[in-house]
């Protein structure tokens, strides 16, 4: 192996990474590489997508720079929807995980506030004692990118196994979402569902994804 301690006074391991990254750019730059918007940042990045051969097409595998891949990133691509399922395999010049398909949107709240109600010059508002109005921000509603899911997966057997009727998983970027949490309801598909469960466990120093297990709530009941 030829010594490059003192080509353009680099060392071998700086060296490596140099040139790893201009391939990797030139790569990025390339007729194959996408423009992905990530956790809807209004700039794009450049990503590598590969179709990965024990997968459907649901499921495939990106590559990018090390700043970009983050279990739990949500990738806007081509209009579609994606969510980072594994933790990233990094070499220290790119990172390469596994990526799956975002087929619906959780129906999110913002916090609510209580603040001081103004009046149209911002001067602060009183009642009729003299003591100061709140008032009552927040609780709009957005949309968060998921993946539901009515099976799971068997670790050992690799199967899929179906989850019992009415229930669902919604699998999405970890969050402080005011309606995730235990009994609070959501709407989707014309239901209402009840959280029973929220699983941490893909969760590592406040990145990840937190798995949310819903029950179906009868329409007797919701009347």
């Amino acid at each position: 192996m030829k010594d490059y301690k003192n080509y353009h006074n680099l060392d071998v391991n700086t060296k490596i990474h140099r040139d790893g990254l201009a391939l990797l750019e030139i790569s990025l730059n390339g007729f194959e590489s996408y423009e992905a918007f990530i956790n809807s940042s209004p700039t794009p990045v450049k990503v590598l997508i590969y179709q990965k051969y024990d997968s459907d097409s649901d499921t495939k595998r990106v590559i990018g720079h090390i700043a970009n891949l983050e279990r739990g990133n949500n990738l806007l691509i081509d209009g579609q929807d994606w969510l980072i399922t594994t933790i990233p395999e990094d070499n220290k010049i790119y990172r390469k995980a596994d990526m799956k398909i975002c087929n619906s949107f959780f129906p999110a709240i913002t916090d609510k506030t209580r603040v001081l109600k103004r009046d149209a010059n911002g001067n602060i508002v009183y009642d009729k004692v003299g003591d100061p109005v709140y008032t009552w921000i927040g609780g709009e509603s957005y949309n968060i990118p998921c993946i539901i899911e009515s099976s799971i997966k068997d670790k050992e057997s690799n199967n899929q196994l179906n989850l019992p009727d009415g229930r669902l998983t919604v699998s999405m970027k970890y969050q402080t979402i005011s309606n995730v949490k235990l009994n609070e309801t959501f709407k989707m598909y014309d239901n209402t569902y009840k959280i029973s469960h929220i699983d941490m466990t893909q969760v590592i120093n406040g990145i990840g994804i937190m798995v949310v297990t819903a029950d179906i709530v009868p329409s007797e009941v919701i009347s």
